[in-house]
């Protein structure tokens, strides 16, 4: 689990499945985690699939099309050493718990619940919480962050090299002059990739493409003159955060990233500013996936336009 929530879904009854859905995809966007959900019938059960994929909760119609029960599915799930946790439920609750306490043990992660809508709702609600206050501490908010403001800084770089060239020569001159103030702005670059870089012509394509001698600082305020140029050429919706791009990811992801990445395993808080501390709690895992996924949100709209509509 990062900013998804993986479940996978034994359940024939699709009219069940829909109205439950619903409920379920609501409770984790309290938690701003995005919903993936597999639904399979009983008699398409593959422990080969569950092996190859990591779901963060399994949900199992007891008895289940063409004689299989959940008893058997769980058994073939432990055996392979499959961990995550297991909600049973059935219309038939006390059936359901004479038959798997006379076959089976009692076993860690392994939950039932009867079938119906309010009690069902919320057990899920309080496994779902189970589950994600059991993933939050230090590594895994580290690693989501890491993972996703990576892949924006990837799709940043890409964008300003699709604008690039798109744009007309006066856009581009925009641009250049941008690249020109950037690198004079900092003389402590490293002097040989400097003359490197200023020795192409144009500049802008050769430091955009410059793995270490550009940052990501640097590359947000080229977005900013790119964004700058689609809303008063191109017609890009206006957006509220696209106005100031570059200060908001900075506050709202650069900031957490670079003080996430500056503290040990154990630790249970950040230093955010100079004597600025925030607890690695609930709370900063969920501002952290509603702020990965705003500008996951953002960066797609851009990609979507400069693709499709320039």
């Amino acid at each position: 689990m990062n900013t998804l929530f993986k479940i996978l879904w034994f359940e024939d009854e699709v009219f069940w499945y829909n109205m439950e859905r619903l409920r379920i995809n609501a409770i984790l966007q309290e938690h701003y985690l995005t919903p993936q959900i597999v639904r399979k019938n009983g008699d398409d059960f593959d422990i080969a699939e569950l092996t190859g994929n990591d779901y963060d909760l399994i949900l199992m119609d007891y008895k289940l099309a063409e004689g299989t029960t959940g008893d058997t599915i769980v058994s073939a799930i432990r055996k392979n050493n499959i961990l995550t946790d297991i909600l049973f439920y059935s219309s038939e609750e006390q059936n359901m718990l004479a038959a798997i306490s006379k076959e089976m043990p009692p076993i860690d992660g392994v939950y039932l619940t009867k079938r119906d809508y309010t009690i069902f709702t919320e057990k899920v609600r309080n496994l779902i919480s189970k589950i994600v206050k059991r993933s939050e501490d230090l590594v895994n908010l580290r690693g989501f962050v890491m993972d996703g403001s990576s892949d924006f800084e990837v799709r940043i770089q890409e964008i300003l090299n699709i604008v690039w060239h798109k744009f007309d020569e006066s856009e581009k001159d925009v641009l250049e002059r941008a690249v020109q103030k950037t690198i004079k702005r900092n003389e402590n670059r490293d002097q040989k990739t400097k003359q490197k870089v200023l020795a192409e012509n144009p500049t802008f394509p050769a430091a955009v493409n410059s793995i270490h001698f550009f940052s990501h600082s640097d590359r947000l305020y080229l977005l900013e003159k790119v964004i700058k140029i689609l809303l008063e050429n191109y017609n890009l919706t206006a957006e509220e955060e696209f106005s100031s791009f570059k200060s908001n990811y900075e506050e709202e992801i650069s900031h957490y990233r670079n003080a996430l990445g500056h503290r040990k395993s154990t630790d249970d808080v950040i230093e955010l500013t100079k004597g600025n501390f925030i607890p690695i709690d609930e709370e900063l895992h969920q501002k952290m996936r509603k702020n990965l996924t705003r500008y996951n949100h953002l960066i797609e709209q851009l990609e979507k336009f400069v693709i499709e509509k320039m």
